[in-house]
């Protein structure tokens, strides 16, 4: 009985010595919000010591910079902070723990894609028998007629091409682009002559 007691309380002292070690469990989330294109980034933290850091960065292609920090209030807690100008394209966000005995940690890293608009323009319309698309970024495009059939699938690489329509009924189509980039769809119509 001694024995598991003994056991016991030095299980227990290790955990609360690797847990003083590593800081505290942090569960991060981050939240993209449409209304105002900003980042709401949001944690919780288990236990912190009081005046040490939660620094919030912002990584892409693999180089983090700081976006924020906040102070420990040194309980148990819910912390949040806004990116308000995050950049588009594929973005990583972690929060760095780091106190007074200049030990950082680090919680797990979140990915969030920030798409700007569908890049893409397309011409003439109504068209004969090709039509120009011009685009930034690669796309899906398809050509749906009324029925819901897709009559033209065809992926798009960014700068100008050439879609060739001419076997087309005459009639009013719809053109739907997905930018690969972003997964961001967009529909327009498209009259064929």
């Amino acid at each position: 009985m001694k024995k598991r007691t003994c056991l016991t309380l030095l299980a227990l002292v290790i955990c609360c010595a690797s847990q003083a070690q590593h800081g505290p469990a942090i569960n991060f989330n981050a939240v993209m919000k449409e209304s105002n294109r900003s980042v709401s980034l949001q944690w919780d933290a288990d236990s912190a010591f009081e005046g040490d850091y939660f620094i919030v960065e912002r990584g892409q292609e693999g180089h983090f910079e700081t976006i924020g920090a906040l102070r420990s209030t040194g309980v148990r807690g819910h912390y949040e902070l806004s990116d308000q100008a995050p950049p588009n394209g594929l973005n990583y966000y972690r929060i760095k723990y780091t106190g007074k005995k200049d030990t950082a940690v680090y919680s797990r890293t979140v990915e969030l894609s920030i798409s700007g608009d569908v890049d893409f323009k397309f011409y003439p319309n109504p068209v004969d028998k090709v039509f120009i698309v011009r685009t930034e970024h690669s796309l899906d495009l398809q050509i749906i007629d009324p029925s819901g059939n897709t009559r033209v699938s065809k992926r798009l690489q960014p700068g100008l091409q050439v879609v060739s329509v001419g076997f087309l009924e005459r009639g009013v189509y719809v053109i739907r682009v997905t930018d690969k980039e972003s997964n961001r769809v967009v529909s327009q119509q498209l009259v064929k002559n």
